[in-house]
């Protein structure tokens, strides 16, 4: 625009569109298209075997609050959480139901599957199933940690609302 205003004052005819239509490709997406954000306190309290780098899905430009949303599931995808399902086989050595040694809501403690610094991670059980077929003994297997929490707080809270939407539409109040 600029150099179509010079070009004007001066007599020569405007190149500033042709320009800009050729060099559009070399600024756009470019300048302030890339954001970059670090966690002092998840870095200092991680050590050395840390994330050094996460890529997080943008459905769109930075600085947006796609963006920022973008930032909060990536700290949420990388960040530390325990819930976990382990295989048990009833009565080896505990009795799992209502009368027996732990049943759903009970606290009990379990290494999680894959955990190489065999880690005894202590939470209630959340949900408890039973599976079998004729090859196999029976065996339960319970989820232990609250697999909700695994959530992010905003899309759990987003969640709420749909659900509070939906009620209102169904109870006919809102078209």
């Amino acid at each position: 625009m600029a150099g179509d205003l010079v070009a004007a004052m001066i007599g020569v005819p405007p190149v500033g569109g042709a320009t800009d239509a050729m060099l559009r490709p070399l600024y756009q997406g470019t300048l302030l298209a890339w954001h970059a954000v670090k966690s002092a306190a998840r870095e200092h309290n991680s050590g050395w075997s840390r994330f050094f780098e996460y890529m997080a899905d943008s459905p769109g430009r930075a600085y947006t609050i796609a963006a920022m949303m973008a930032l909060r599931k990536g700290f949420h995808d990388t960040r530390s959480w325990f819930t976990h399902e382990i295989t048990v086989r009833d009565g080896a050595p505990y009795v799992i139901g209502e009368t027996g040694h732990w049943f759903l809501g009970d606290r009990i403690g379990a290494t999680a599957p894959g955990d190489d610094t065999y880690t005894i991670r202590i939470d209630r059980v959340r949900e408890l199933t039973l599976a079998w077929d004729r090859d196999q003994f029976p065996e339960w297997r319970p989820i232990i940690g609250d697999p909700t929490s695994n959530k992010d707080r905003g899309q759990r809270t987003l969640d709420m609302v749909s659900d509070l939407v939906s009620g209102v539409h169904e109870l006919g109040v809102l078209a």
